[in-house]
């Protein structure tokens, strides 16, 4: 999705916020030809974040100035940052046909049936998407992504503080399903996509390029035995989900389940899920979906990371 609200331009910088880490690349080239320019992670310090929203922004200043200290001589390039899930939220909402610029303003007038403050609190970005929902003539679908203005402008402070110049500002899981979805989207149908870690789970219902539901599920996923875990919760939260799809887009097929995230290449993991669902599972791979060199030091966790470097691509 744009983010005209939260400040975009063209670059290949971008920072994932995530509890444990930040994960910060630079990406060279374009679609034909991606690079991998650089690629670091620092602590995130404990504090800042907690069950994928921002608890304290100011505990993240010293996280941003030791990886610009990390990345030897600071920021050079504008960072698309990405921002915790939980922060932003996403609605698609049917509105009259008619521009972007007109929608966005007659969207103030019923934005608060759909979010918890007023218009003058947010920063908000909206986008058409195509939805499975039969439309009445003169109809579209947008989707509404919105943030407290209060979050937007501390973490504006705090990034211009270490040093660093934001391109944009988007939700995680946005730019996760980005980089899952990869440059083209060879689905015609309803599909899933799962970026499951072990206390936060992003759930994204995919129809052709477009995400149109998204969901944090804050369930953890125990460890049961010497390397093995209990993914019956998880299994049983997609369960639900889907009934909830199932329900509420009818004309809707979801024929496939899209695996990430750390738990997503666990085998028993896709079993479990065939084995509940009935339906075909695919694990993802983001380096090999943007023609990205796999690095050989550990890859899990940059799915944010890409999607924000990729986005401007598109």
């Amino acid at each position: 999705m744009g983010a005209s609200a939260f400040f975009k331009s063209q670059n290949r910088a971008a920072l994932a916020l995530h509890e444990d880490y930040l994960r910060y690349v630079e990406l060279d080239g374009d679609l034909s030809g991606l690079k991998m320019r650089r690629k670091v992670q620092t602590a995130t310090g404990g504090t800042a974040i907690r069950k994928d929203s921002l608890s304290d922004v100011g505990a993240l200043l010293p996280a941003f100035e030791n990886l610009g200290g990390s990345l030897g001589g600071g920021f050079k390039a504008p960072v698309t940052l990405g921002v915790p899930s939980r922060d932003i939220l996403i609605r698609v909402i049917e509105m009259p046909a008619m521009e972007m610029e007109d929608a966005k303003e007659a969207l103030k007038w019923d934005f608060e049936k759909f979010f918890p403050y007023a218009f003058s609190d947010a920063a908000v970005d909206i986008a058409r998407v195509d939805n499975p929902v039969n439309l009445e003539g003169g109809k579209m679908s947008v989707l509404v992504a919105a943030c407290r203005l209060r979050t937007v402008e501390s973490l504006m402070r705090v990034a211009s503080s270490a040093g660093m110049t934001l391109a944009g500002i988007e939700p995680l899981n946005v730019a996760m399903f980005r980089a899952g979805l990869g440059p083209v989207s060879a689905y015609a149908e309803g599909y899933l996509s799962i970026f499951a870690e072990k206390e936060v789970t992003q759930l994204v219902l995919g129809y052709k390029d477009n995400g149109i539901l998204y969901r944090t599920s804050l369930i953890d996923i125990p460890t049961v035995g010497e390397g093995e875990r209990d993914y019956g919760p998880l299994v049983r939260e997609i369960g639900n989900t889907l009934t909830f799809v199932k329900n509420q887009y009818r004309e809707l097929v979801v024929d496939l389940l899209m695996l990430g995230g750390g738990y997503g290449k666990d085998s028993r993991l896709q079993e479990a899920l065939e084995a509940a669902t009935g339906l075909k599972t695919l694990k993802m791979n983001v380096w090999e979906t943007w023609g990205i060199a796999e690095p050989d030091d550990g890859n899990s966790g940059w799915e944010a990371a890409i999607g924000l470097a990729v986005r401007d691509l598109l």
